[in-house]
């Protein structure tokens, strides 16, 4: 407490004293401001690096129609004429385990990729294989054109009253079957005459 009373009556700084503390705070700022260069630069290098581990888009294909039983030592050799494979990549079902039927492939050289989409539609295990460059997805991005469209308009309930045997004058659906001016007198005037 007496250190609050002592501060709250400090004698008024001077101009020197003022300046001082003004460059103390100066150099603090451009302390900070190098160590955060610092940390961007190592921040970008390390996005490289993980770039480089992540595969390039351009030098990748996509394989599908792949026999469940195939191994990626299988593709990388059906593909070794291609180019050099870097990595064979088969993508499985996360609960059981098994192979979802296609498979991604990176060469080293982008120019590989052109080379083997000539082997689309190439017989693998006995059977026909699909292959195309793979697509680069960005995050945000969709191809799906909307929620989808909608239900239509009702084309009439079929419940006991639509069978055959009966009348369609019984089926409230049917032409007129309301009884509102529209067409055919309504059910009602049937049954009360």
């Amino acid at each position: 407490m007496a250190e609050l009373h002592d501060t709250m009556h400090e004698e008024p700084k001077t101009d020197d004293a003022l300046d001082e503390e003004i460059e103390e705070m100066r150099i603090k700022v451009l302390e900070m401001e190098e160590k955060l260069k610092g940390q961007q630069t190592e921040l970008a290098e390390g996005a490289k690096e993980e770039e480089g581990e992540g595969g390039d888009d351009t030098a990748s294909i996509y394989i599908g129609q792949v026999d469940y039983h195939c191994t990626p030592d299988e593709l990388a050799t059906h593909f070794a004429e291609c180019g050099t494979v870097k990595r064979v990549t088969i993508l499985c079902d996360k609960l059981s385990g098994h192979p979802k039927g296609y498979a991604y492939m990176e060469f080293e050289d982008p120019a590989s990729v052109d080379k083997a989409v000539i082997l689309h539609d190439s017989l693998l295990k006995g059977r026909k294989i699909k292959v195309s460059p793979k697509r680069t997805n960005y995050p945000g991005v969709t191809m799906m054109k909307g929620k989808g469209k909608g239900k239509g308009a009702f084309k009439g309930y079929k419940g006991w009253w639509d069978m055959s045997m009966y009348s369609s004058a019984f089926s409230p659906y049917a032409a007129g079957g309301k009884g509102k001016g529209k067409g055919k007198k309504g059910w009602r005037s049937l049954i009360m005459g």
